[in-house]
């Protein structure tokens, strides 16, 4: 049985989640442009407060975004200053 190391296997998912973001960020900003080119295609006046309806869902969609891309390049970085804080603590004792 092979043994599996653990910072290979945090690498990877790492890699995974990086990846994910990137599609998830292709996939806003198709679907977006698509959307913006149909409300476009619409009359004048046709919005609500001012705003064309496509305008809502890429504010909420790009918080959503924003959000993801936080918690994949921020939150790992985050996570690995905290334990090595931890360490230098528990180490010093």
């Amino acid at each position: 049985m092979t043994q599996v190391d653990p910072v290979l296997e945090r690498t990877r998912k790492h890699v995974k989640e990086i990846r994910d973001f990137w599609y998830h960020l292709m996939v806003y900003v198709f679907v977006n442009a698509l959307m913006i080119a149909i409300d476009r295609s619409g009359g004048a006046n046709d919005g609500f407060l001012g705003l064309d309806f496509a305008y809502f869902i890429i504010i909420g969609w790009g918080i959503g975004v924003a959000g993801h891309a936080i918690s994949v390049f921020y939150g790992e970085h985050k996570v690995q200053t905290l334990y090595a804080q931890q360490q230098d603590r528990e180490g010093g004792r």
